[in-house]
C-alpha cells in the first residue's frame, strides 16, 4: 500500500500513454479497414496487415515503456516487502523451518530413546 501511494502519480501517467497508445492502435486499425478493404479476421492477419502497411517498428510501439514500468514496479514491490518484513520483525522461512525442528527435538519425551 506504501509503495502503491508512492507510485500513484508515475503510475498513472504510464497508463495513461498506455491507454493512448491502445487508442492510437484502435484508431489505425480502423483506418485500415476503411481504405484498404482488408478484412482482419484474427490476431494474424491482423499483425500482418499492421507490419505490412506500417513497419514492424509500429507493433512494438509502447513494449519498451511497458518494461521500464513493470521493473520499476517489482523492485519498489521487493524494497517495500523486505523493509516491512524487517520491520515488523517476521522470521524468514528458513529460519522457521530450523526452529520447528529444533522444537521437535527437545519436546520429545527421553523415554523413546531406549
Amino acid at each position: 500500500m506504501l509503495a502503491a501511494t508512492f507510485t500513484f502519480h508515475v503510475d498513472r501517467n504510464l497508463d495513461l500513454i498506455h491507454i493512448g497508445k491502445d487508442l492510437e492502435l484502435f484508431i489505425q486499425v480502423q483506418t485500415l479497414l476503411a481504405s484498404d478493404n482488408a478484412e482482419l479476421k484474427g490476431i494474424m492477419k491482423s499483425l500482418v496487415v499492421i507490419a505490412r502497411n506500417q513497419g514492424w517498428k509500429q507493433l512494438f510501439s509502447g513494449l519498451s515503456i511497458n518494461y521500464i514500468k513493470v521493473v520499476s514496479s517489482v523492485a519498489i514491490g521487493f524494497t517495500v516487502y523486505d523493509t516491512m518484513k524487517s520491520y515488523l520483525r517476521v522470521p524468514s522461512r528458513d529460519d522457521a523451518a530450523v526452529e520447528v525442528v529444533t522444537n521437535n527435538r527437545i519436546s520429545q519425551p527421553s523415554s523413546q530413546t531406549q
